[in-house]
């Protein structure tokens, strides 16, 4: 017998056969071969209990239906013997079909044997069949009658060593057999066996079945069968679709446990609207998917993952490729969405208001799902939301809302322990879904059951409809393992377990998973990895693999209905048919070993992140992690903040950071933890003041924090943490608090020898001096901050430091202080620089300051033309730029200009509604003011006592808060409407000399004027 070597396979000798020379050897002519070999289990035991007579029937009766299925399918016996045999399948086919018709021949042997012992009462009757491949040496000249003469090959021997060690009722083929075979065929790997006289180990493989045969537990999805138990639900589906025909949009909530059957109600609905239907736009939420920014979308954008050029993440010019395919062709529903989703080449700032840029993606929303249902009725389905992230929550729930304008079906699916009252204003139609009943678990279990397995039906009833619960999912799984497992004994697994637990789910997985040998350790990989994983990732994962073992195992996992392949360009990639069952497994590793696997993937990603790029900042941080890595993990989870804040995701930035947070409380060196809490304050402040609130407790104690510990550390890292500083003074409570807090943060960084950290402590001190009337200071601080002023440097300042240029907010304070100070022409000359500059500069939230002071500079002077014609640019710059709260001043600013110059009612009402609005936003800083211009144009219309009543309230609030450089202008307006009402002159005297007396303090020149006049006007006079 000629013994192959082990890197000689078949094929590459068949190869070596076509070349000149290579024909013959020896007399004799290579050809592949495949082998068949066959035994009855414990056939000498039989003999001796069986009478004679009756054994030799059973045995002929065994060898004739044996016989008839190698015949069959083209099989030639070369040997028999009474209770075996072998056969050799024609080397004048293709090998692929020989090895395949052997296969079907041993299957069919299996299925024969059964069927001979059930008929002669002998229902323990077993076989084993052994099937392998390999070069053989025929006789020259004779390949008519090559299986009567002797052949010289490995796979007789091989043939036989596999019969030996298969177990009862199943056929074990040779790694060679199994990949010529391996289109037709599902297989479970048996792992590599010590076969006794070859060399090295052998792959052995278990053959299952005909894939045509077993299609309903290979097939991607396990939707290929009838729909059971959904009638009702499809009869309102169908209803709600006929109204999405006239015109009326719906939303449908699909509700169940996993596996419960949510997908497979998706995919009926798909199918039955496809012929009506002018668009499908499909989305899924992935698991761990809640802090990643528009995953739905992202992930519909092959290119977003490819990780070109070392750059990570989709380029706008992916994102409208995407619409444009999706009938999309609107440039700024792009724009939008290449922001948010952080797209290379988006063309909207970073530095965009948060609540401008959800305006604006409700708006793209609205402008998506025109383009959408342009030519006809669609249907937009989101599987999972319970994993949804928030943005694509806030966005579908404004689609929920609008839905009902557009001729769109808009499905979702989620488990029912997941809150989805976000939904709740659309009105969705809840579908929930319950499990099977008795009845219904049999006809899904008889829908598509192999033939050839028929006799299993009973107890497979039993054991299933007492295990599965009801669950889709889990029959099948139960039925997947019974296929490759047929002795009747399979059927008692379990027997303890309660239905209503998923341990009994995991025992049957385990179960399948232990017979696939290696697989098994790259299924438990591919958990780790999660959503998806490619064979390099593995490969970092299980370095003691080899690729090729690797390849087969995730090709197994793949047959055997674990796996699917992903379309993704430029790689092959698997996923897990279904999350119950990756997140199955995963619940089944150990934690060591996860944290092993989790340790080697956030190792080998992190130096490579083109090996994964579908693994963003924030999963990458997760793996870390759950690698015990808590170190690395946390500057990840800060860096996963800030890419979400650049694109105005403050929810998921507000996740990451706090967690961030979090995991420094693990960590025990302080100067390990310290810096990178005080990174994660850094970031996280802006947020918390821009979603919760400039005043709120949140932002005001995590600042108090942050500077606790920054005043510990070391002397040369203080101006790194100058942002946590300036954080703290900008959410002191009150002006004289936040004064304080700016001397001190003056005194501690005194020594910072960084010129733009003294222009930022300037800017604190200008800002809170002019509100407190300390005009010397406020002009001092501007002078000094102005002169160290860097325009390079100012382009990353005016993000982090008050969301506009300190340039422009100097020369602007400068302006206001100069003209209260009397200084008319110098503060015109100011107020021009500003304008000039910002118009230069181009920032848009530095031009929206600017448009406050011009306005304010011309309500001071009582220039009603000019406040007028600012208040209309500012409006017209408001709209462009979404900026609610600059459109709030745009109404107060022209109301008051319209009441002096037209219409006192008229004007009056739309200052009214601007002050709401402001209000509302929560944007009134300059409330006194404010309320010192509501209570004058009260005043104007002849409502005394509650202008009155306004006015006091406005000094209230300017003596609680500090807020003093408009009080003088404030006892003056509450003098005049006193006189007006005919109160006592002294009450009108005392309010007037308070004017006075404040503004004399003040050196506000401006002020002491109008003061005088007022009481020229009134006749009061006032000793000294």
């Amino acid at each position: 017998m000629l013994r192959e070597s082990r890197t000689k396979t078949p094929r590459r000798a068949a190869e070596r056969e076509k070349r000149p020379g290579g024909s013959s050897v020896r007399g004799g002519e290579r050809r592949i071969v495949t082998a068949l070999c066959y035994d009855l289990v414990g056939s000498t035991d039989l003999m001796h209990v069986m009478d004679i007579e009756d054994y030799q029937e059973l045995m002929s009766a065994f060898q004739l239906a044996a016989k008839q299925a190698i015949a069959s399918h083209s099989g030639v016996m070369q040997h028999e013997a009474g209770d075996g045999g072998v056969a050799l399948f024609p080397i004048e086919l293709e090998a692929k079909d020989a090895a395949s018709l052997a296969i079907r021949a041993g299957l069919g042997i299996v299925e024969a044997c059964m069927r001979v012992g059930r008929e002669a009462g002998q229902d323990d009757l077993q076989v084993r069949v052994g099937i392998a491949t390999s070069v053989a040496l025929v006789r020259e000249g004779a390949p008519e009658g090559w299986t009567r003469e002797p052949v010289t090959g490995a796979a007789l021997a091989m043939a036989a060593r596999l019969q030996a060690i298969t177990v009862p009722n199943s056929v074990l083929v040779s790694e060679e057999t199994r990949h010529l075979a391996g289109r037709s065929y599902a297989f479970v790997f048996e792992g590599s066996k010590e076969l006794k006289g070859f060399a090295a180990p052998e792959k052995v493989w278990r053959a299952l079945g005909h894939k045509v045969g077993v299609d309903r537990f290979y097939a991607f999805g396990r939707m290929g069968g009838p729909l059971i138990n959904r009638e009702d639900e499809l009869k309102t589906i169908g209803q709600l679709w006929d109204g999405v025909l006239a015109g009326q949009g719906s939303v449908v909530l699909i509700e169940g446990d996993a596996g419960i059957g949510k997908s497979r109600l998706l995919r009926e609905v798909r199918r039955r609207t496809r012929a009506e239907r002018s668009r499908l736009l499909f989305f899924q939420c992935l698991p761990g998917g809640f802090r990643s920014t528009l995953h739905p979308l992202l992930n519909n954008i092959p290119e977003s993952v490819s990780g070109s050029g070392g750059q990570m993440g989709p380029t706008a010019a992916a994102v409208a490729a995407l619409f444009e395919r999706n009938g999309i062709r609107d440039a700024e529903v792009v724009d939008v969405f290449s922001y948010l989703l952080g797209a290379q080449g988006s063309r909207l700032q970073s530095n965009e208001d948060p609540k401008a840029i959800r305006e604006k993606a409700h708006r793209a929303m609205l402008r998506a799902l025109q383009a959408v249902c342009r030519r006809g009725p669609a249907v937009v389905a989101v599987e999972d939301v319970h994993w949804i992230d928030p943005t694509s929550r806030d966005l579908l729930g404004e689609a929920a809302r609008i839905i009902a304008k557009f001729p769109v079906l808009l499905v979702t699916t989620s488990r029912p322990s997941h809150a989805s009252e976000w939904l709740d204003a659309a009105n969705p139609t809840r579908l929930a879904l319950r499990p099977l009943d008795s009845d219904e678990t049999r006809l899904a279990i008889k829908a598509k059951w192999p033939e050839h397995r028929l006799a299993l039906l009973p107890d497979l009833f039993d054991a299933t409809e007492r295990i599965s619960g009801g669950v889709p999912l889990f029959i099948e799984e139960i039925c997947q393992w019974v296929s490759q497992n047929v002795e009747p004994d399979t059927m008692r697994l379990s027997e303890s377990a309660n239905p209503s637990h998923v341990s009994a789910f995991e025992s049957i997985l385990e179960s399948r998973l232990q017979q696939l040998g290696t697989a098994r350790e790259v299924a438990r990989a591919a958990a780790v990895a999660g959503t998806q994983v490619t064979l390099p990732l593995l490969r970092a994962l299980l370095p003691d693999f080899g690729k090729s073992a690797l390849a087969n195992a995730a090709d197994t996992l793949c047959e055997t209905g674990f796996l699917t392949r992903m379309r993704v360009p430029g790689r092959t990639a698997y996923g897990f048919r279904h999350t119950l069952i990756q997140e199955t497994i995963y619940n089944a590793v150990l934690r060591k070993q996860r944290q092993v696997l989790h340790r080697r993937l956030f190792t080998a990603v992190n130096q490579n992140r083109g090996m994964a790029a579908w693994i963003d900042t924030g999963a990458l941080a997760e793996h870390a992690e759950r690698a015990g890595l808590v170190e690395e993990a946390v500057p990840l989870f800060i860096a996963a903040g800030k890419e979400s804040s650049s694109r105005s995701a403050m929810i998921e930035a507000r996740q990451f950071l706090e967690h961030a947070l979090d995991l420094c409380g693990r960590l025990s060196e302080s100067d390990t933890a310290e810096p990178l809490k005080l990174a994660a304050f850094t970031a996280l402040g802006p947020i918390l003041i821009g979603t919760v609130g400039l005043s709120s407790e949140p932002a005001r104690r995590l600042y108090e924090d942050a500077v606790e510990i920054a005043r510990r550390r070391p002397l040369s890292e203080q101006s790194q943490w100058f942002p946590t500083y300036w954080g703290w003074w900008l959410t002191g409570q009150d002006f004289r608090v936040m004064h304080d807090r700016a001397l001190e943060v003056r005194s501690m960084l005194s020594k910072a020898n960084e010129p733009e950290i003294q222009l930022q402590v300037n800017h604190c001190i200008w800002a809170i001096d002019f509100n407190l009337g300390r005009h010397r200071e406020t002009q001092d601080a501007i002078k000094a901050g102005l002169a160290l002023y860097d325009e390079k440097r100012a382009k990353e300042s005016r993000t982090e430091f008050g969301g506009h240029d300190a340039k422009v907010c100097g020369l602007g304070q400068l302006a206001l202080s100069l003209w209260l100070t009397g200084r008319t022409k110098a503060s015109d000359a100011a107020l021009s620089r500003m304008i000039a500059f910002t118009d230069r500069i181009a920032h848009a939230h530095s031009k929206a300051h600017s448009l406050d002071t011009e306005a304010v500079s011309a309500f001071y002077r009582d220039d009603f033309e000019r406040l007028a014609e600012v208040s209309a640019r500012m409006a017209d710059f408001a709209k462009r730029h979404r900026m609610q709260s600059l459109s709030g001043l745009s109404l107060l600013f022209s109301g008051w200009a319209e009441a002096h110059r037209t219409s006192l009612a008229s004007g009056h009402a739309t200052f009214q509604n601007g002050l709401s609005l402001l209000r509302e936003l929560g944007a009134v800083a300059d409330l006194p003011i404010y309320l010192c211009m509501h209570a004058t144009l009260l005043g104007l219309a002849g409502k005394i006592e509650p202008a009155i009543d306004v006015v006091n309230e406005a000094i209230g609030r300017g003596e609680e808060s500090g807020h003093a450089y408009w009080l003088a202008e404030l006892h003056r307006c509450r003098a005049i409407l006193r006189a007006r009402a005919g109160e006592c002159k002294d009450a009108v005297a005392a309010d007037l000399r308070c004017a006075v007396e404040i503004a004399e303090s003040q050196g506000a020149t401006a002020l002491i004027r109008r003061a005088r006049h007022s009481m020229r006007e009134l006749g009061i006079v006032i000793g000294r």
